[in-house]
């Protein structure tokens, strides 16, 4: 009889444990993204290169900031840009970062990208506002008829 008990406690105490196992979770640490891996074209630019890429990065960052406040673009046509721009977005900020520690490395003028970003941000919603409205029609002229 003890031995029918005990094989019966054994199987329940195995089918709740392989029951339990699946709700086991692990916890993965978080680790940052690598830092931008700068590239050797861009450590061997001078500091005005380094300059020109950084505001080249600027101007992208803000793009895609601006697209992705605005929404859909009309006739952009590509279903995953919402899902693949904010990726974009955090590389090229990635980049500034990285071209900013690279300026700072080379005794260049550094530029800092938030600053820059807002820049050119400002710039492209300038850019694209509307016309101002026509002025008003004018009225018709005025015809005297005069006998003389």
């Amino acid at each position: 009889m003890k031995s029918r008990a005990a094989i019966r406690s054994f199987w329940l105490l195995s089918s709740m444990a392989c029951s339990l196992a699946g709700c086991v979770t692990y916890a993965a640490p978080i680790e940052p993204p690598p830092p931008y891996a700068v590239l050797p074209v861009d450590e061997s630019m001078s500091c005005n290169g380094i300059a020109a890429s950084f505001r080249y990065a600027a101007r992208r960052a803000a793009r895609l900031e601006y697209w992705l406040a605005v929404g859909p673009l009309a006739g952009y046509g590509y279903e995953r840009y919402p899902l693949d721009a904010p990726k974009q977005l955090i590389d090229e900020r990635r980049r500034l970062d990285a071209l900013a520690d690279l300026q700072r490395y080379k005794g260049c003028t550094v530029f800092e990208p938030g600053p820059a970003v807002v820049e050119e941000r400002l710039k492209l919603e300038g850019s694209v506002r509307p016309p101002p409205p026509p002025p008003p029609p004018l009225p018709p002229p005025v015809v005297l008829n005069s006998k003389g």
